[in-house]
């Protein structure tokens, strides 16, 4: 009977583990989505936001981009059950498609960052999946899902002087992550959010406004009326009863005139 080399039993073992993997590479996709908390697709609306595909072990970039799109299909998202297994990405939904050339598994680090006009409140998430030779991770793909309001304050405006005895306003513009609209009555029902505005002197919070609907789609209003001159500073907070919140900060000049 042959003797069998180890040279030999290490080279039948290799075929038997690796034989399998494609001789050459295979186009394999990969789609990358992001949802806002309890809210739909975030895209094209508030920025989009930038993907990035890694090797995971060596760091390598392999692809890169920006998911755009729509926010998807209102009814799908929000206002039914979904079934198990039933895709909820539909046409036009906000993604980013990457097509990789691998002839063997590739441990991925997908990373996001975004949506680009969230200012202060912009996410940087990142998720590691295998991505199989001919397996293509389309359809819904991976979804991250984003915690967070974006708070986007407008007035006072940067630099903004007053007087003593002036009464400032307050204002900023909320909204999901994904853009989606908040007033009442809606599926991000105004009173559902909770916005305030801490105002800041020397270090010290000396009051806290509540800011109430402005009657305009995401807008949020409060007035304040200071008692000395100096400089003001405004943390304008936002909170749902679905875990998300979010931070801006604004500031004013006060003069005796």
């Amino acid at each position: 009977m042959k003797k069998i080399t180890m040279t030999a039993l290490l080279a039948a073992c290799f075929m038997l583990v690796f034989g399998a993997l494609p001789a050459f590479a295979v186009p394999t996709s990969i789609t990358v989505r992001a949802r806002a908390n309890d809210a739909k697709f975030i895209g094209t609306a508030v920025g989009g936001l930038e993907v990035t595909v890694k090797d995971f072990y060596s760091g390598r970039i392999l692809a890169s981009g920006t998911i755009s799109g729509g926010t998807g299909d209102t009814d799908l998202l929000m206002k039914r059950p979904i079934a198990r297994g039933e895709a909820i990405a539909a046409a036009g939904a906000a993604g980013f498609t990457a097509t990789l050339n691998i002839k063997e598994p590739r441990k991925l680090l997908v990373e996001l960052d975004g949506p680009m006009s969230a200012g202060g409140n912009i996410h940087k998430e990142s998720k590691t999946v295998w991505l199989v030779p001919g397996e293509n991770m389309t359809g819904d793909g991976i979804i991250f899902n984003l915690y967070g309001l974006i708070v986007a304050p407008y007035i006072p405006v940067p630099h903004e002087f007053h007087t003593l005895g002036d009464k400032i306003k307050v204002a900023a513009h909320i909204s999901p992550m994904c853009g989606c609209p908040i007033m009442p009555g809606f599926l991000w029902n105004a009173s559902d959010y909770t916005v305030k505005a801490l105002v800041i002197k020397g270090g010290k919070k000396i009051a806290e406004l509540p800011m109430t609907y402005a009657g305009r789609v995401g807008d949020f209003v409060a007035d304040f009326i200071p008692k000395a001159t100096g400089t003001y500073q405004f943390i304008i907070t936002a909170a749902d009863k679905q875990n998300n919140q979010g931070v801006a900060i604004r500031a004013a000049v006060v003069s005796d005139r």
